[in-house]
């Protein structure tokens, strides 16, 4: 489920960052957007011991998100049509 959800973040951030230029502004609202992603998956059972299941579902989100749009979404049709 979770590297479904990764796939899926590609569009969504392109949406968000559709007016956003500065480069490493778009990195930073990615990122922040699979950490959202990622402690939202887990909120049910959030404490200091599931620490590390948080972190591991962030990192999951994103990794998969950034492959995902590197092997895909970085040059799809859908992407050109989404732009304009």
């Amino acid at each position: 489920m979770i590297e479904l959800i990764g796939f899926i973040l590609p569009p969504i951030i392109d949406l968000i960052n559709k007016k956003v230029l500065d480069s490493r502004a778009r990195f930073i609202v990615s990122f922040l957007t699979c950490v959202g992603v990622g402690v939202g998956m887990n909120y049910g059972n959030l404490s200091v011991d599931s620490l590390g299941d948080v972190l591991g579902s962030i990192g999951v989100v994103f990794a998969s998100a950034q492959v995902a749009y590197k092997l895909y979404w970085e040059k799809s049709v859908f992407r050109k049509k989404l732009q304009e």
